[in-house]
């Protein structure tokens, strides 16, 4: 195998992706996994082109690009748009106004101020463009070098850049292009020794973060040579930050070449340049303003164009741009899980999206037309769940059912893809009664971390968008609360425990200054009361020497110590609900029963309910009272712990049962489902489970399965249901009629 024969491979749908993967898929060979980790650098040519049809929807970024399109047609073919020669002069029409024959005017000396404009956008627009050419011809290879290779040559760089660096940049210019003396090919290098220094920095920073990635390890072990590493594994990985920082910088180039014209160091007279031009203006500004104003506007008018375009080259790159929704959308709110932001929808908008009789709409609100809402604008500035107007028509509330704490109903979601809207939930029902543990349940991109973000409408819009449904917490609607109401509850009323303990705990901050704001938040306490209840919290999820640890940092904790200390957060205002994402998958075997434990008892001290996500069905099997099975965005099946694990009813479930290792059963190979969970963009019709199910027919095909109670605790999406014997496998079971699509 060579490296060339690895450049490829599937990407996966991130719409339905979740942090871990299930035990039961089957194994890929080691060539499979280092096809992929070799792969992973690759800018695919799909990438590109949904980056360039990003761009060119983005009406604003597209108008600055023509402009600059425009401006160098009129540069490069100056002799067909101008009448007069640039240095003509016609002294008897000193400062004449505009007219037909002098467009924009004459200056001092009775010279076309159009003609000169155009021949100075040519040498101002040269010297621009060649000094960003050879910057990054120049910064790309010691960049990479410094970065790949680090040693003395990289210590030698970066004290070489952090001089340059000290230097004001304009200051550095000026003093380089003063020793050369005036002229164009002076002012280039002046400015290409200016932006070299930044630009090695910003390459020797992608490096060093590419250096370290698994796919570099990999292609070092299968022989490939330093310089394909360099230059095909690490640069690729550079284009991206690179491209939009030089866009953005072209246009910082332009105004100080202008300025060094201005100051005599660029092309001498009486060659028009846009900076000579400012000169010549600031000289006559007492006869004529309008021999400035020229000038000025053109540097002024190119400059933000240079800028607005790299806005949109970075936007294009990394899908950081405002989406477009329809307009029947209405604002959600966001923030942390302890409500440290939240949004204020704004009310004038919501009554004029709700009114469906509204006759007028605003450019901000619309966006059939490809314009952006104003709703969209707020909801992506603050990161916030986005809830479709329809999915808030049910009723506010209804009476509490005090025997249960959750109940989601007809829950659907949508995310936002490069080939449209794709559905990831789908009328997800799942009830989580007053102090019992519910484990959620499925294969990796079965929606479970998606669902369980979704209660507290923490996934940002875009991508995430509900399109449906309630999610009622003791009887009050998620979907239909106000900012303030949604941020009252999190933390408070409802706390959630993440899968990544060092991810979701802020480095800059000490564990106890978290779990002490953590509470301020929402009660008013004093700072004294808060750090005491912080150490008891400490001490009570297992931490020893408590009072201590509070003023360590994350890093200084161990993955498991992490997680305790999150959960302990978690419990600070004595939450009702905990909502647990994967809690122990980045733990060790020890570690993960310690914190199951930990979840135990803490549920009976607390007396509060628990949603467990998890893909482990021996953590669910010992942990919880009732389970959801969830598959492709569906729940295919619910029921209590000892029914599932003895009677399961769905094919699903009975196939991920088999699957899991069993202590004293026979060595071999370990079951598994074969293929994949279907993507959220290509959903099978009928049964999603039938294209995977050994006892799928015809007739799972035909239409939606709906989901079927078939007892008072007991729920099943299979229209085969008590048909099929699930305690064999068919290949053991020759009078089974099965019949695969």
């Amino acid at each position: 195998m060579t490296d060339s024969d690895l450049n490829h491979s599937a990407v996966p749908d991130p719409a339905m992706m979740e942090p871990a993967i299930a035990d039961h898929l089957q194994e890929e060979s080691t060539s499979q996994m280092l096809a992929e980790a070799l792969a992973k650098p690759n800018r695919s040519t799909s990438h590109w082109r949904r980056a360039a049809r990003r761009f060119v929807r983005d009406p604003l970024p597209m108008a600055a690009l023509t402009f600059l399109i425009l401006l160098v047609g009129l540069a490069l073919f100056a002799p067909l748009v101008t009448t007069h020669e640039p240095n003509h002069q016609i002294l008897q029409d000193r400062f004449s106004g505009m007219s037909t024959d002098h467009w924009l005017g004459t200056d001092n000396l009775g010279r076309d101020t159009w003609s000169r404009l155009i021949y100075g956008a040519r040498i101002s627009l040269l010297i621009t463009l060649s000094v960003g050419f050879f910057a990054v011809i120049l910064a790309v290879p010691i960049g990479l070098l410094s970065g790949f290779y680090s040693g003395k040559f990289d210590v030698a760089i970066m004290r070489l850049t952090d001089a340059m660096l000290s230097v004001p940049p304009l200051v550095l210019a000026l003093a380089i292009a003063g020793i050369l003396g005036p002229g164009t090919r002076n002012l280039i290098i002046a400015l290409t020794v200016m932006m070299v220094p930044g630009l090695v920095r910003l390459v020797r920073g992608q490096a060093l973060a590419a250096r370290e990635e698994m796919y570099i390890d990999a292609s070092r072990s299968i022989g490939t040579p330093a310089r394909v590493i360099v230059f095909r594994r690490v640069l690729p990985h550079v284009v991206s930050p690179l491209l939009v920082q030089v866009s953005i910088v072209l246009g910082t180039i332009l105004v100080v070449e202008a300025s060094l014209s201005y100051l005599g160091l660029g092309d001498p007279p009486p060659d028009p340049t846009w900076g000579n031009m400012l000169q010549d203006g600031f000289k006559q500004m007492a006869n004529d303003a309008r021999l400035i104003l020229v000038p000025a506007i053109a540097i002024g008018l190119a400059t933000l164009a240079f800028n607005v375009v790299g806005d949109g080259v970075r936007d294009a790159l990394y899908g950081t741009g405002v989406a477009r929704r329809r307009r029947s959308d209405i604002l959600g709110t966001t923030g942390t899980m302890f409500g440290l932001k939240s949004i204020k929808p704004d009310l004038d908008v919501l009554e004029r999206i709700s009114d469906p009789d509204a006759e007028t709409q605003t450019e901000a609100e619309t966006a059939d037309d490809g314009r952006v809402e104003k709703a969209d604008v707020a909801a992506r500035a603050n990161g916030a769940t986005r809830v479709h107007a329809q999915a808030a028509s049910a009723p506010w509330s209804e009476p509490n059912d005090p025997a249960t704490v959750l109940k989601i109903r007809d829950l659907s979601l949508e995310f936002e893809t490069n080939n449209g809207m794709v559905e990831v939930l789908d009328k997800v029902n799942l009830e989580v009664r007053r102090g019992e543990i519910l484990g959620l349940v499925g294969e990796s991109g079965c929606g479970k971390t998606v669902t369980s973000q979704s209660i507290l409408r923490l996934l940002p819009t875009p991508p995430a968008r509900i399109t449906g449904g309630e999610i009622l917490f003791e009887g009050r609607d998620v979907l239909r609360m106000s900012a303030k109401e949604l941020q009252s509850i999190r933390g408070r009323e409802i706390s959630m425990i993440f899968q990544d303990p060092m991810a979701s705990l802020n480095p800059a901050y000490t564990i106890g200054n978290q779990i002490v704001e953590a509470q301020r938040i929402h009660r008013d306490v004093s700072k004294a009361a808060a750090e005491t209840r912080a150490e008891e919290l400490l001490d009570l999820v297992g931490i020893p020497d408590a009072r201590d640890r509070l003023d360590d940092y994350p890093h200084m904790f161990s993955g498991g110590m992490r997680q305790r200390a999150l959960i302990a957060m978690a419990l600070a205002n004595d939450p009702k609900l905990l909502i647990a994402d994967e809690p122990t998958t980045a733990l060790d075997v020890t570690v993960q029963a310690q914190i199951i434990e930990l979840i135990s008892r803490l549920r009976e001290e607390f007396s509060m309910s628990v949603l467990f996500v998890t893909h482990d069905l021996g953590v669910v099997q010992d942990l919880c009272d009732r389970v959801a099975v969830m598959y492709a965005g569906q729940v295919v099946e619910t029921a209590s712990a000892a029914q599932v694990f003895t009677a399961p009813q769905h094919p699903y479930t009975s196939a991920l049962l088999r699957s899991r290792p069993t202590i004293g059963a026979e060595i071999g190979h370990l079951p598994s489902i074969a293929g994949l969970v279907p993507t959220a963009a290509n959903m099978p019709e009928g049964c999603r489970f039938h294209t995977r199910c050994d006892f799928a027919t015809d007739a799972c095909t035909a239409t939606a399965v709906p989901i079927l109670r078939i007892g008072s605790d007991q729920a099943v999406r299979c229209i085969r249901h008590g048909e099929i014997d699930l305690s064999q496998h068919p290949d053991e079971r020759p009078d089974l009629e099965v019949a695969r699509p």
